[in-house]
């Protein structure tokens, strides 16, 4: 039996038309994430971490875009009931301008959450240079100075 020109036309119209119309392609990107850790040792015994970490797509072959961001808080040595820390993280673009900037102040959360979070609205999404991104996070420990003098953190995570 010969399949003519006609009849696969026939065929293949229908199963592109289908396939355009359920949206089967590739996806425009995957998220991915980049993560940095501001520590501090509040005293001998007890210590305090905040795990930053922003999740990202491409935006162009040039460009991220930034759609949330999640922090993850991890102490030892004292209550997890507490709340006197703040922190602020943001976004570098290759020089000192500040992107996504998202401050927590002191008493909005508090260490035994598992995870807290910021999620970009669409029309406010940071973009950065694909490269020079780096994520920054800046914490005070201890404000309410229970075991001491508040301690601050800075961390940066690499360029990417």
């Amino acid at each position: 039996m010969r399949i003519t020109k006609k009849r696969t036309a026939a065929i293949v119209a229908p199963l592109a038309a289908a396939v355009m119309l359920a949206g089967i392609s590739t996806p425009e990107a995957v998220a991915a994430s980049k993560s940095t850790v501001c520590s501090a040792s509040i005293n001998p015994t007890s210590d305090a971490k905040i795990t930053v970490k922003t999740y990202y797509v491409k935006k162009t072959n040039t460009t991220w875009r930034h759609d949330s961001r999640y922090y993850y808080p991890e102490s030892h040595g004292f209550s997890k009931r507490r709340s006197d820390f703040a922190i602020t993280s943001y976004l570098l673009d290759g020089g000192q301008t500040r992107k996504g900037v998202d401050r927590r102040k002191k008493g909005e959360v508090r260490w035994d959450l598992v995870s807290f979070s910021t999620q970009f609205p669409l029309s406010g999404r940071p973009v950065t240079k694909k490269g020079r991104t780096r994520l920054v996070a800046e914490a005070w420990y201890n404000m309410d100075g229970i075991n001491g003098w508040p301690v601050d953190c800075k961390a940066k995570s690499f360029a990417f």
